[in-house]
């Protein structure tokens, strides 16, 4: 297991994924009737179809096999919800290991345990844990470059939690660059800072600049980072969450053609999923979906 525990670790968002976590729809949704049940309460926009999220889901899989990715599934269990299919958020994954988070979703608060209960029980390494009156989400946190992060502070990722964010990283000479996100639609509606950025290459990111402050926006340009813009339009259907495969590869969401062809332009191929059950319904796009825990 040692050997294991030195397979897994990242300091980038888009260097090629070795291997990520993923939970299937039969173990996140469970069933048609526990889907009627929570769907309202865990504010989803219209109801998931379970017999299409399992056929969307399974190209997912089939996508990330054929790209060479080991894939760990987390298991069903009787603590998370169908908000749990979006493996993304419980966890930051560092070189040395995961730090585990705090939902800022009261609905979402077993998540972090589950999926620190995988870890222990792979005896895969966890660098540190946000803890008490805390709370971070992986969403709003992005690896910059390989000495350091940035991390919104939005409904789900308090104060408290950044800052102990920031003392968990220090331990690995690591930087943390806090983002203060806008109000926008209110606590209801996630705002995640990857709503906002998803990396495609080291000095190429996606952006939906409407959002994000000015001095961010600054910062990207002063590491020498371009932005490439998505189209307006194209927002509200998840065009800025964007999954990197590797720096010349990514999954994008259907229906985002004007943004695919900006990405494309940049040598960048693009794989197109549909994703209307799995992504739409639920606010998560495909790096929601996934949380790569060892890239190259």
């Amino acid at each position: 297991m040692d050997m294991l525990k030195n397979k897994i670790g990242l300091n980038s968002n888009v260097k090629p994924i070795k291997s990520v976590i993923l939970k299937h729809p039969k173990d996140s949704f469970i069933s048609k009737s526990n889907i009627d049940k929570f769907w309202k309460q865990l504010n989803f926009l219209e109801k998931p179809d379970f017999t299409k999220a399992i056929k969307e889901y399974e190209k997912l899989i089939e996508i990330l096999e054929d790209n060479d990715i080991q894939i760990h599934f987390l298991p069903k269990d009787n603590i998370t919800s169908l908000d749990s299919i979006y493996t993304h958020d419980p966890i930051f994954m560092t070189p040395e290991g995961a730090i585990i988070g705090n939902m800022g979703k009261k609905l979402r608060k077993q998540e972090p345990l589950a999926m620190k209960d995988y870890f222990i029980e792979h005896q895969f390494p966890i660098l540190g844990e946000i803890k008490n009156k805390g709370t971070m989400e992986g969403g709003d946190v992005i690896w910059i470059n390989k000495s350091t992060v940035a991390a919104g502070l939005t409904y789900r990722t308090n104060t408290e939690g950044l800052q102990q964010l920031e003392n968990i990283l220090a331990k690995i000479n690591v930087k943390l660059i806090k983002v203060d996100l806008p109000h926008w639609e209110g606590p209801g509606n996630v705002l995640h800072l990857m709503s906002l950025i998803s990396p495609l290459k080291s000095n190429l990111f996606l952006v939906y600049e409407k959002l994000i402050p000015v001095g961010f926006l600054n910062f990207l340009r002063s590491q020498n980072i371009k932005l490439l813009t998505i189209e307006e339009s194209e927002y509200e259907n998840l065009a800025c969450n964007v999954l990197p495969l590797t720096e010349d590869k990514c999954i994008i969401v259907k229906g985002n053609n004007k943004t695919r062809a900006k990405i494309e332009q940049n040598n960048i191929e693009t794989i197109e999923i549909e994703a209307n059950e799995i992504c739409f319904k639920g606010s998560g796009g495909p790096t929601c979906l996934t949380r790569p825990i060892s890239r190259k």
